[in-house]
């Protein structure tokens, strides 16, 4: 089976009234649902084979669509330190049991 058509996972103006925040906080609701946050430390980012900071509001190519939100790179005392962090915003799936 191939993978689905990539979907926009974004919030509605209604799921976000539908959401616990008092109606006068919608303004500060966040766009996409929480936990399609997902962050790259330097450990991950050698196993991915990623030699180079992304540039905020790049797209990455997942299986899904992610938005660069955040990067940040340190080389302190206890050593470099990097981290990427991203917003899942478009996903397909593909039923992986159905492969042979």
């Amino acid at each position: 089976m191939a993978f689905t058509k990539m979907v926009s996972l974004e919030l509605s103006d209604e799921d976000k009234l539908d959401m616990t925040r008092p109606i006068s906080d919608v303004m500060t609701t966040p766009d996409y649902p929480w936990g399609l946050r997902i962050t790259f430390t330097e450990r991950e980012m050698a196993k991915l084979g990623i030699d180079e900071m992304p540039d905020l509001g790049d797209m990455i190519d997942l299986r899904c669509m992610a938005r660069v939100t955040s990067v940040s790179s340190s080389d302190g005392d206890s050593g470099k330190c990097c981290r990427i962090e991203m917003q899942i915003e478009d996903v397909a799936l593909e039923d992986e049991s159905y492969e042979d």
